[in-house]
């Protein structure tokens, strides 16, 4: 089944760059490829959200704490270059490319961004393990409880570069 509106979310990682692969594979013909970087407004609330998403964080439920500082104008210059940098060579196969920085929460983020219509969410999974897993949570994980659309999630060991 192609897809017509695809969210790709982005973390600025080689690996994760990949789903960009697997969009043509599933994307219609023109279809709208919505390439989204979150910039968190600080790691404390990355590992809060991240926390929150896997229920661990459940007292803080309702507040923003910290509370969300304005983003650096810089960072999300550099940030919105780089979607720029990684996704151009889509529109040379004639989609319709768009591309978003937001500052908040990661998931929830993401999650606000494709009940915007999108079909689905393309993401590579890191693959974490153990305590790293634990710490940081899952943003791969979240989506598939929470999302309004289907997940289509690349394991790492697929997501190979070519």
């Amino acid at each position: 089944m192609p897809y017509r509106k695809i969210l790709v979310p982005l973390d600025g990682s080689k690996l994760a760059e990949l789903a960009l692969q697997h969009v043509v594979e599933v994307a219609e013909p023109g279809a709208n490829i919505h390439v989204l970087s979150v910039m968190a407004p600080n790691p404390v609330d990355e590992i809060s959200s991240l926390a929150s998403a896997k229920g661990e964080a459940a007292a803080l439920a309702g507040e923003q704490w910290p509370p969300i500082r304005p983003a650096d104008p810089q960072a999300a210059h550099a940030r919105e270059d780089y979607l720029r940098r990684v996704s151009e060579w889509l529109q040379l196969m004639d989609f319709d490319v768009t591309r978003e920085v937001r500052v908040g929460s990661v998931i929830d983020t993401i999650l606000d961004v494709a009940r915007d219509g999108f079909n689905v969410i393309i993401l590579v999974t890191h693959g974490r393990t153990g305590m790293t897993r634990t710490v940081k949570g899952s943003v791969a994980d979240a989506l598939l409880q929470r999302a309004p659309c289907p997940v289509l999630v690349i394991p790492p060991a697929t997501a190979k570069e070519e």
